[in-house]
């Protein structure tokens, strides 16, 4: 993709192009996977981005798009690029290629000399609506080609008309080289803080995309990791599959026990994490592979005994953050009580110790009593895992267990 500069600026260690790309550049150029890079979310609906369509074809003024450039070369006054990341412009860039496809797919039912332009509405979604769908487009831009088509002079000259507004239509970008993996976090977050709101759980998920690889190293029959993009944390235990676990829900359990307490995912711990660095001998200890290691193995192993113990109500319990966050801050504390021995034993221990004791559990008293919480009285997220906190002290620390009161816990 060649990108002509516009002007530059240095950011310390990084630089910043500003630089004009044509539309048709942009969109054949685009990387198979650039709507997988794991700082962005998903696709989302937006009726003002279904109205681009308009914008393109009358070649009116979009918002500059920001880009993180891996693999680049400059030439003359043009930056040359191989390999990209959409850092700000997903939903924008999303479209314009949609409607790019839309307006091939026009081309070519005019070519084998289809009636298309003659189809009324419903003529339009009864003949091609399954085609459109494979092309993540719609009638109701289908319909908005055929009307500026018509508009125009006929044959070539409006299939020109077509084709030029990608063609010699250009859009201004910001193209970022020699960002750090941070930098790049911290960006997104700015760029997206006036947009719909970046959800909290995969703002946490972003600031930890570096420790996924070291987890899906783990990635199993028996263990699988779900993205909050692939399936919202809200709804993700409601359908649960044993060994499937959230992303954001295994990092929030971590920090749990790193922090030694419950805590709570909100913009206060995604402030306080980008705050962290991790480097200190206590912190990195939780982030190291042979710890990742035992963690998702005690994830499975705990998720076996609960099950086994409690297969009405296991599969969707362990699934929730606030049993994970629960748990482990609970084993965290032990750790931190402990700190004579050597924390891997204690926390291998803990795990031993609580699977024994699960029985104590008795999640169906559990199930009783948090639904009989007033809500308008409590934040139920917090008093749940807190209960679920001190009912694995109980476990872990007792050295003659009992039934644990979830009544006297709530």
């Amino acid at each position: 993709m060649i990108a002509s500069i516009l002007d530059i600026r240095n950011d310390e260690m990084a630089t910043c192009y500003l630089a004009k790309i044509s539309l048709m550049e942009y969109v054949t150029n685009l990387p198979l996977d650039y709507q997988n890079y794991d700082v962005q979310r998903e696709i989302v609906s937006n009726i003002y981005l279904d109205n681009l369509v308009d914008t393109i074809l009358s070649r009116k003024h979009i918002p500059p798009i920001v880009l993180i450039a891996n693999n680049f070369q400059i030439k003359d006054k043009s930056l040359v690029i191989e390999d990209f990341k959409i850092l700000d412009g997903l939903q924008r860039t999303y479209r314009l290629s949609v409607i790019w496809k839309t307006i091939e797919f026009l081309l070519e039912e005019l070519t084998s000399g289809d009636s298309i332009l003659s189809e009324s509405g419903f003529g339009l979604s009864r003949k091609y609506s399954k085609k459109l769908i494979n092309l993540d487009s719609n009638t109701s831009i289908l319909s908005r080609l055929i009307k500026f088509h018509n508009s125009q002079e006929q044959g070539d000259l409006a299939i020109k008309a077509l084709t030029e507004a990608f063609k010699v239509n250009f859009q201004w970008f910001e193209i970022w080289t020699n960002l750090t993996p941070k930098e790049e976090v911290e960006k997104m977050l700015i760029l997206n803080a006036g947009h719909k709101p970046v959800k909290i759980k995969h703002q946490l998920e972003i600031i930890f995309r570096n420790i996924l690889p070291l987890m899906q190293d783990h990635t199993t029959s028996n263990f699988k990791i779900i993205r909050e993009k692939e399936n919202p944390s809200t709804q993700f235990s409601k359908n649960r599959q044993i060994g499937e676990f959230h992303f954001s829900h295994l990092i929030s359990a971590l920090i749990s026990l790193k922090e030694a307490q419950p805590v709570t995912t909100n913009s206060a711990l995604i402030q306080k994490m980008q705050n962290e660095d991790f480097n200190s001998e206590e912190d990195s200890k939780f982030f190291s592979y042979e710890f990742l290691t035992k963690y998702i193995s005690s994830l499975i192993t705990i998720e076996k005994c609960i099950v086994s113990e409690f297969p009405d109500y296991g599969i969707r319990w362990i699934g929730r953050e606030v049993a994970l966050t629960g748990i482990y801050a609970a084993f965290g504390q032990k750790i931190l009580q402990e700190k004579n021995k050597y924390f891997l034993d204690i926390f291998s221990d803990n795990v031993i110790v609580f699977c024994k004791n699960i029985r104590f559990l008795d999640l169906k008293n559990f199930e009783k009593q948090r639904n009989n919480m007033e809500l308008s009285k409590v934040n139920i997220g917090n008093v749940n895992k807190t209960a679920i906190y001190n009912a694995t002290l109980q476990l872990i620390n007792d050295s003659h267990p009992f039934v644990i009161n979830w009544k006297a816990l709530f």
